[in-house]
């Protein structure tokens, strides 16, 4: 942490945001060096531990923060002091959020992550529409987050300790056990809770899509693990009630991503279809929905944000995200339309991408719960492939828009941010230990 908290001092020297970016590189491969080899909950102090779980979900906000400076050098020159200093700022609430190992702690951070967010969309946003966007993302965590304050209050007895692996809350009520879930099915988000996900992706820069699908979502599963080791038998009565409502929620916003004509939009609630997935993995309480969820929630974060990548590159050159302006550009951009393919091919779930995996993990999880639901989880599969297709057809294929009097070219660093998504997505599968 002192290396952090001094590495912001450099922010405010480096132009471009050069030692930042090379800084949160050597982070990250110094970290992968520290890797721990176990499955069980580590005290590295009073306050502090880790288990795989948490180490994966911080290499991997890393790895995205990383890579956000690549694709920020428009926004980059544009007050660089204030935005390299967010991005430490996030590195450091999410260390403490992934590796508290008491949801007192856990609580605050994850809460105080939604500062830099809303900072960060109001700050380099696009349109005025931004408050709004900022005013729907606060009203929506803060309304389900204090429930949640006042539950851990009235169920404390050990000195506002709780730790992950202590066993309280297992004479529950409905509604307590709502309040304890609702604030990380929100964060998630789960379906008729997701309208402020799209609204702060269309609204946000590329740097806040790509934290946003990339980290700020795994939050929310990261809490819901360490509550369910908690509430796990009031989870085994009331569990039905949220898979069922994923399940039909994914099936819905799948139909709706064919009627969208926003490229960030179609991505953000593609988004929330996969997160439904591993809502479910981890509401049927096995192993095999436990590790499906961790490598669909890893994959996921770095396919979503590399079509996201993609989106921006778009909207660079033609100034629109409307796919009904950004048609046919495999006529003129035949590199970038190949990495189309790669990307749509691994959000379509196709070998050897990591949520091919997880998805795989998540069918067998639900059929364990109960057989009867493969039917629709396999109609969802086919949804979440047909839509894939048709953001990528749409797109690559058709009438060239005329209006265009330039093209642009793309740079050597646009394809390097490609690349770094699409390898550790597609390759990961080789040490898949990591995640079981």
């Amino acid at each position: 942490m002192l290396i952090l908290l001094s590495s912001i001092f450099f922010s405010f020297i480096n132009k471009g945001g050069w030692f930042s970016q090379n800084f949160f590189f050597f982070f990250f491969f110094f970290m992968y060096f520290k890797i721990p080899m176990f499955s069980y909950f580590l005290n590295v102090s009073y306050l502090f531990g880790m288990d795989m779980f948490s180490y994966l979900m911080f290499m991997l906000g890393l790895w995205i923060i990383s890579l956000v400076y690549i694709s920020s050098i428009n926004i980059k020159y544009y007050y660089y002091k204030y935005f390299n200093i967010l991005m430490f700022i996030f590195i450091m609430i999410f260390y403490f959020c992934f590796f508290s190992n008491n949801f007192i702690m856990f609580y605050i951070f994850y809460e105080i992550n939604l500062i830099p967010v809303i900072i960060l969309i109001y700050g380099w946003g696009y349109q005025y529409e931004r408050f709004k966007a900022g005013f729907y993302l606060f009203i929506y965590m803060i309304f389900f987050s204090l429930p949640f304050f006042f539950c851990l209050f009235k169920f404390n007895n050990i000195d506002f300790i709780y730790m992950y692996y202590y066993d309280y809350f297992n004479c529950l009520n409905f509604y307590n056990y709502l309040f304890l879930m609702m604030i990380f099915l929100v964060k998630m988000p789960m379906f008729m809770f997701h309208i402020w996900l799209p609204k702060a992706h269309v609204e946000a820069p590329i740097s806040g899509s790509m934290i946003l699908a990339g980290i700020m979502l795994k939050l929310g599963g990261f809490g819901i693990y360490h509550i369910l080791m908690l509430i796990f038998k009031v989870n085994l009565k009331f569990n039905f009630i949220f898979i069922s409502l994923s399940l039909i929620g994914m099936m819905i916003l799948s139909l709706v991503c064919f009627f969208q004509s926003d490229l960030k939009i179609l991505i953000a609630y593609s988004s929330v279809v996969h997160m439904g997935l591993v809502i479910i993995g981890f509401l049927t309480m096995n192993n095999w929905g436990y590790c499906g969820s961790l490598i669909l929630m890893f994959g996921h974060g770095l396919c979503s944000s590399g079509l996201f990548c993609l989106s921006n590159i778009c909207y660079l050159r033609f100034k629109s995200r409307s796919m009904y302006l950004n048609k046919g550009l495999i006529n003129i951009f035949p590199i970038l339309s190949f990495w189309w393919f790669l990307l749509c091919s691994s959000n379509m779930s196709f070998p050897p991408s990591l949520n091919l995996f997880g998805e795989l993990f998540l069918l067998i999880s639900l059929m364990v719960w109960l057989d009867y639901f493969f039917y629709l989880y396999f109609l969802i599969m086919i949804l979440m492939f047909l839509y894939s297709l048709f953001l990528y057809l749409y797109t690559q294929y058709g009438k060239l828009n005329l209006i265009l009097n330039f093209i642009i070219y793309i740079k050597l660093s646009e394809f390097m941010l490609l690349f770094l998504h699409w390898v550790p997505l597609n390759f990961i599968f080789l040490i898949m230990e990591l995640f079981c």
